[in-house]
């Protein structure tokens, strides 16, 4: 097979005898299989089929569909249903962009003719409302208590610290409700939004680090289907991205903590690491915050949330140690402080809760 022959994934149980896979392959498609969702979607991140064909359990077909909508690098491919579905699961999968849907017992010949039909879906312009405006979600971002909450310095300082880690222009701390993306720490934004600290969702990549639950990196978004037509591609000049989820609650993904560059950036494993052990310092940040407003009443919480802060102590010292030859000495203690701080006021909380 040349390598530009046209993928397709078919995702099916790997016990379940199939000659589809031979049938694609004899109408011109280079086929692979995979067996499970989890699979299914690393797979297409990675390899990035003309179109994906899922053949089993319509609840399955449901949750595929779905993480292949929120994530940035699958939100465009075309699926191909093969599964009794009730009208319920045929609608479902319509409002995730289905338009393909045939029986489980479809002829081959059907399933095959049906790929050739599928066409890419239009880049989307924001992320699955359905995902970001998820109850428990919402209730996690209102109990974090950072939408349109001033500045402070520790949190800009974390993202000052990281920049000059990274050598980037531009670190944020994005949090995301269901139609913008607000700042709450930023180094490096022009005017306005350096003052506004907020845009509309057209203009956020970070959306689609909350819809997927997992980081997103690219090189050159340029190059990328759905980030090429972002309004911050077009208008204001960002190149390279990458970002990776901030957390609450202990699992909602509230926003994002991510690096911009306007130039082509090879984002490597060092330079990843440093992004997630800032991600975690401002979730620690975060949880104590919370913590001091909402203190946790069992002892599941103050475990919950005693972990989120020593791990952010912990990634505080490793970040340190990727900054000593690249950030300034004053900027180092600052970082030192910052897990100080961390430390006392877990001290603090923990000695105020008697119920614990």
């Amino acid at each position: 097979m040349v390598a530009d022959t046209p993928l397709v994934l078919l995702v099916e149980q790997p016990d379940v005898a199939s000659t589809l896979e031979k049938t694609l392959r004899d109408e011109g498609w280079r086929a692979v299989r995979a067996g499970a969702v989890a699979d299914a979607m690393e797979r297409a991140k990675r390899e990035q089929p003309s179109a994906i064909v899922y053949r089993g359990a319509p609840d399955g077909a449901i949750a595929l569909v779905k993480r292949l909508r929120c994530n940035a690098h699958t939100a465009a491919l075309p699926a191909v249903i093969v599964a009794d579905a009730p009208d319920a699961a045929r609608q479902e999968l319509a409002r995730w962009g289905v338009a393909s849907v045939l029986g489980a017992a479809s002829a081959d010949r059907l399933v095959a003719d049906a790929v050739q039909k599928v066409a890419p879906l239009p880049p989307a312009v924001e992320a699955p409302d359905a995902e970001l405006g998820r109850p428990d979600r919402l209730r996690a971002l209102e109990r974090a208590n950072l939408l349109d909450t001033p500045p402070e310095e520790p949190f800009d300082r974390l993202a000052r610290f990281t920049a000059q880690v990274l050598d980037v222009p531009i670190v944020l701390m994005s949090i995301l409700d269901r139609q913008r993306q607000f700042f709450k720490a930023q180094f490096g934004l022009p005017e306005p939004v350096k003052t506004t600290r907020q845009t509309p969702l057209s203009y956020s990549f970070c959306q689609w680090v909350v819809t997927a639950d997992d980081e997103l990196v690219v090189d050159d978004v340029r190059c990328h289907q759905l980030l090429s037509a972002n309004r911050a591609t077009l208008e204001n000049g960002v190149v390279a991205y990458a970002g990776v989820p901030l957390r609450a609650d202990a699992h909602e993904t509230i926003g994002s903590f991510c690096a911009v560059d306007v130039k082509p950036h090879k984002w490597d494993p060092r330079e990843l690491r440093a992004l997630h052990d800032a991600a975690d310092v401002a979730e620690g940040m975060t949880a104590l915050r919370q913590a001091a407003r909402l203190p946790p009443v069992t002892l599941e919480e103050f475990r919950g949330m005693a972990g989120v802060a020593g791990h952010a102590i912990e990634a505080a010292m490793r970040l340190h140690e990727a900054g000593k030859t690249a950030v300034a000495t004053g900027e180092q203690h600052a970082l030192l402080a910052i897990a100080g701080d961390l430390g006392r006021q877990l001290a603090r909380i923990s000695g105020s809760i008697p119920r614990i």
